[in-house]
Parts: C-alpha cells; sequence; structure tokens
C-alpha cells in the first residue's frame, strides 16, 4: 500500500515538470527559429539543414498554407513532432505548430521571452492586446497578440499565440510572427 502512494505522489510531482519542460521546449523551438533568425529564410534553411529536420511534405504545407506561398520542416523531440513554417510576402510569417493531448501552461514564459527579445531590439515597444475567442478554419480558438512597434510610420509586427482545440481532444498551439501587413 505504500509504494502505491509513492507512486501516486511521484507521478504527482513529474507531471508539472513534464509540462513546464513542454513548454520552455515549444517557446525554445519558436525563439530560435522565428525570433532569432526570421525574416532571413536562409538562415532558417540552414538551422533545418544543421538539425536535419525533414522537409514537410507539399500536401501538408498547402493544409497548413493554403495557396500562399511557403516552406515547411517537421522537427521530431522526446516531447513529438513540431511543424516549423515559413509563410512568403505579401503574409510574411513564422509559425510553430505542436499539437498534443495536454496544453502546455506556455503563455507566461512565451510573454517572458517576448518582452525579453522585445527589449533587445533597438527602439522598439512590446504591446499585448486583450485575447481573443474566435473561430479558426471551423475550429474554437483562443488568441493571445502582441504588436512590436519599431516607428510610428511603420505597421506593427504581430507575435500570437492561437490555441486550438482539434476534434479527438487534441489541442494545437500555434505561436506565430507576422512582419508586413495582413
Amino acid at each position: 500500500m505504500r509504494w502505491i502512494f509513492v507512486w501516486l505522489v511521484l507521478v504527482l510531482v513529474a507531471q508539472p515538470a513534464a509540462a513546464d519542460m513542454a513548454a520552455d521546449e515549444l517557446v525554445k523551438i519558436f525563439a530560435e527559429t522565428c525570433l532569432m533568425r526570421f525574416p532571413d529564410e536562409t538562415s532558417i534553411q540552414q538551422y533545418a539543414g544543421g538539425n536535419r529536420l525533414a522537409i514537410m511534405p507539399d500536401e501538408q504545407l498547402h493544409h497548413l498554407l493554403g495557396t500562399d506561398p511557403g516552406e515547411g520542416w517537421l522537427q521530431n523531440t522526446a516531447r513529438g513532432q513540431y511543424l516549423l513554417t515559413i509563410e512568403m510576402p505579401p503574409y510574411h510569417t513564422c509559425a510553430i505548430r505542436k499539437g498534443d493531448t495536454q496544453q502546455p501552461d506556455f503563455l507566461p514564459v512565451f510573454s517572458q521571452t517576448l518582452a525579453a527579445w522585445a527589449a533587445k531590439q533597438t527602439g522598439t515597444s512590446l504591446r499585448e492586446t486583450p485575447s481573443m475567442t474566435l473561430n479558426i478554419d471551423g475550429l474554437p480558438s483562443k488568441e493571445y497578440l502582441w504588436e512590436l512597434h519599431r516607428s510610428p510610420n511603420e505597421q506593427p509586427e504581430e507575435l500570437m499565440a492561437i490555441v486550438s482545440n482539434i476534434p479527438g481532444g487534441v489541442t494545437e498551439v500555434r505561436l506565430v510572427r507576422a512582419i508586413g501587413n495582413r
């Protein structure tokens, strides 16, 4: 009976740590690609090649980007598969997507990462806007949005976290950096 109690305590203690690690990994991959390398497509291609990411099949890429031009890769880790997409202008975006049965509590670490990154950008200001509940591709979703203002005359960059509930008990988290007209 005592070993059941010990096992239960270990499981309960390990779960938050695993969830924290999943959130950290998601945000780390986004920062390494979309914050540190984007909009330099060559740098992202080098990252993909250096980390031996698989090129995303055309059918999957077109499912994600529609008719918009772009590139995509699959990044596999011990926590599962991440989808990295670069959408080319006119909608210039970098996105990381990850689906899972448990949604990691990524917002605190994502907010902190964005704030630290924005603070290093010369002459910028980061502003968080109220979250919205919306329907994306027929899926109930929650969007969290930050705007990075570089100058009064430029349209701000958008940094987003989109959480969609996919039928079958899967939650997709999509982290996005969008530059230019949307």
